[in-house]
């Protein structure tokens, strides 16, 4: 009986003692932060605890397959790669002939896989965080990419994150490395849309007025250039851009003018885009350029370095325009075409291009996608060519 007293003795002095503790911890312990769901700037946004900026994270992972028809469409060509970086010769019967400098020659003699199919695995992340601020809203996005391509020069698992773009903005001012000011963006399917399509660094003063804004933007030159750059620097691009919607249509109209060693080139774009009849989309794009080929797909021209000096280049006059239309089947299935073409708009011949695209779009959820495109490239001075594209896509 005496032994039974003393446990329950023991047992409750040390129920006591640990009540006590407890209750002298949890005085000692500050109050938790919780992660706030924050809706001032739509879904998907949270409070970083303690401050009043709110973040969204986002990312995607991506395969894509091509495959062409015709032995001569190789995706995987080391041979025209070497080509594109050194300017080497274009007859298959001797790839190693011309070859300006020695990159081209060890490109081609690393690799000998050549088929006319490509798989490419892609992932991305990307944050935004927004706050209110005396100048209207501060934005900071970031966006970061890494990816599979076994064609762009990299070897074996040794794949680069990079960065993707991104920008600031206070207020009406924006900027950062990211899309054009001038470009309209593409159509309703990944391939088909021939367009200026350029992330640049840039500086952009914005201004809306009701439903239509105007922006102002400077860029650097140098974004639009694949090689040595053929602009002079003596002032950055200039891009003026107007959007605004009308009778149920987005609309933009965009001009840029640019300083070139061969003298100012300029150019102009403008889109159109709207439902038509509920389940029905379309949108229109043209571009016109004199000087600058970017601003219509493609990039600028290079300086040539010969007998000891730069030799400054002509883009010439060039144009380009562009058609999509999507149409919903069901809530998670849509069909969608492209059709571009583009050319120059001076007296050269057979320089013009026809591009398609025409695919099916499954969406299991609203995070996910399964694509399937049908391609087709029509080139005046060249073949034919037929192709495909498949995509599997999620997201959060």
């Amino acid at each position: 009986m005496k032994l039974k007293t003393l446990f329950l003795g023991t047992a409750a002095a040390f129920a006591v003692s640990g009540g006590a503790q407890a209750a002298d911890l949890a005085l000692a312990v500050e109050p938790i932060d919780y992660v706030k769901v924050c809706d001032a700037f739509g879904t998907g946004y949270y409070y970083i605890p303690g401050t009043d900026t709110c973040l969204k994270v986002g990312g995607y992972l991506q395969l894509d397959v091509w495959f062409y028809s015709g032995q001569n469409d190789y995706v995987g060509d080391y041979f025209n790669v070497a080509q594109t970086l050194t300017g080497s010769t274009t007859d298959p019967s001797n790839p190693l002939s011309n070859v300006q400098g020695t990159v081209a020659g060890q490109l081609y003699a690393l690799d000998d896989y050549s088929q006319a199919w490509e798989m490419k695995t892609e992932a991305g992340v990307n944050f935004t965080s927004k706050s209110m601020g005396d100048l209207g809203p501060i934005v900071t996005n970031l966006n970061f990419v890494v990816n599979s391509n076994n064609f762009d020069g990299q070897v074996g698992t040794d794949k680069q994150v990079r960065f993707d773009g991104g920008y600031g903005a206070i207020g009406p001012m924006m900027f950062g490395w990211t899309a054009s000011t001038f470009d309209v963006g593409g159509g309703y399917t990944y391939d088909g849309a021939v367009r200026s399509d350029k992330k640049v660094d840039q500086f952009r003063l914005s201004y809306l007025m009701g439903t239509w804004g105007i922006m102002l933007g400077v860029e650097d030159p140098r974004d639009r250039s694949a090689g040595p750059t053929n602009a002079t620097g003596d002032y950055p691009d200039i891009v003026l851009a107007l959007t605004g919607g009308l009778g149920g249509f987005d609309m933009k109209l965009a001009g840029q003018v640019s300083d070139q060693a061969d003298g100012t080139a300029w150019g102009i774009a403008g889109a159109v885009e709207g439902n038509v009849g509920g389940a029905f989309k379309i949108k229109a794009a043209g571009a016109y350029s004199d000087g600058a080929k970017s601003l219509t797909g493609g990039s600028n021209c290079n300086q040539t370095y010969s007998n000891n000096k730069w030799h400054s280049c002509s883009d010439g006059e060039w144009w380009s325009a562009f058609i999509s239309g999507s149409f919903a089947l069901s809530g998670n299935m849509d069909v969608a075409a492209t059709a571009s073409w583009q050319d120059t708009a001076d007296n050269r011949k057979k320089m013009g291009t026809f591009v398609g695209a025409l695919g099916v779009y499954y969406h299991p959820t609203s995070n996910s996608e399964i694509g399937a495109e049908l391609l087709y490239t029509d080139p005046e001075a060249g073949n034919d060519i037929l192709g495909g594209h498949l995509r599997w896509k999620t997201s959060f």
